[in-house]
């Protein structure tokens, strides 16, 4: 089993659409989000994401709270309901997630014991990243990256 990758992330600004719940389709939400943010003349990076607010370890999927959206640069104008937040000095612990959605807690543990036992501080939000790795024979295989966030 692989070893957790902490990453300095450094400064961040997420563009997303409130969530309740595990959406449905966070693929639909994140093209939504990037159009958006291409009519104002703002560059997305990185994969889709789910921003978590609280552990997934004690609520059902269908109770978490967050955004779905794209890591920006600029000042994007919040519209439809589109929600900008800006997050400081990110570090983050990070495994590859390939179980269902209701063991996301499982690995969310799992980061959240080894950040503890570095002697680190959890801050109260979590990331599920979504991304297409280009495999040898030219297809795509999903993959997704549960971090969490650390006070270091």
């Amino acid at each position: 089993m692989a070893d957790p990758l902490l990453k300095h992330d450094g400064n961040l600004r997420f563009a997303g659409f409130p969530i309740t719940g595990y959406p449905v389709d966070p693929q639909a939400l994140g093209e939504r989000v990037k159009a958006l943010l291409d009519e104002q003349e703002i560059d997305t990076y990185g994969a889709l994401t789910l921003w978590f607010g609280s552990s997934p370890e004690h609520e059902e999927p269908a109770r978490w709270e967050g955004l779905v959206g794209l890591a920006c640069t600029g000042f994007p104008r919040p519209v439809e309901g589109m929600m900008v937040e800006d997050y400081r000095n990110l570090s983050a612990l990070s495994l590859p997630h390939s179980g269902p959605i209701k063991d996301l807690g499982r690995t969310w543990r799992r980061l959240a014991d080894h950040g503890q036992s570095l002697g680190h501080r959890l801050r109260p939000y979590w990331r599920l990243s979504l991304r297409a790795r280009r495999l040898a024979d030219g297809n795509l295989l999903p993959v997704a990256d549960v971090a969490v966030f650390l006070d270091t």
